[in-house]
């Protein structure tokens, strides 16, 4: 992930001028975001505008949700983190309805980050919050650069099984090929 200062101070303009031209105050985004599921306060919004690079992490946890309360693409940070105008990547027309399936799914991401949250508090290891977060965003940059997400179980989810059934072992093997890097 990109930690260049210059970029992440970008970035923080961007959403500023974004929220503003919006009409929102931060306490108001703070709040669509909290409704969407997020976890997110002013000060944390305060924080993203000032565009200072993460020191941890490649982001911070309140940054999709924050710009996808906005109404942003996902990838929309990294592009812009990666050199790409705010102005072009904020004004592609691409995909920006929310009926789309993408416009949909940027739906779905503040949920999915609430729901690593909530299963942290409940006492998940936060190293494995990490891992889903981070596996969240590679989902999403997958989409946002137009690669299928890279997956060998495919429609497993999908197949019918009969309830009290489990997993049919083909698919609990091939899942766990997936989780451990070897499809």
């Amino acid at each position: 992930m990109n930690h260049d200062p210059e970029r992440w101070a970008v970035l923080g303009r961007a959403i500023r001028n974004d929220r503003e031209r919006q009409g929102l105050t931060r306490e108001q985004l703070a709040e669509r975001v909290r409704e969407r599921g997020g976890q997110v306060t002013a000060r944390s919004i305060t924080s993203l505008e000032a565009g200072v690079p993460p020191k941890k992490r490649p982001k911070p946890p309140t940054l999709e949700p924050t710009v996808a309360a906005l109404g942003w693409r996902p990838g929309s940070t990294d592009r812009v983190l990666g050199g790409e105008s705010p102005a072009s990547v904020l004004h592609d027309d691409t995909d920006a309805q929310v009926d789309s399936p993408r416009g949909r799914l940027l739906e779905l991401v503040p949920g999915v980050y609430e729901f690593s949250r909530t299963a942290t508090l409940l006492g998940a290891p936060a190293s494995l919050r990490d891992e889903f977060d981070q596996l969240v965003q590679r989902i999403l940059e997958s989409v946002a650069s137009g690669q299928p997400a890279q997956s060998s179980y495919g429609l497993a989810a999908y197949r019918p099984h009969a309830e009290g059934e489990g997993v049919p072992q083909d698919d609990a093997a091939r899942i766990h090929e997936v989780l451990n890097g070897n499809s």
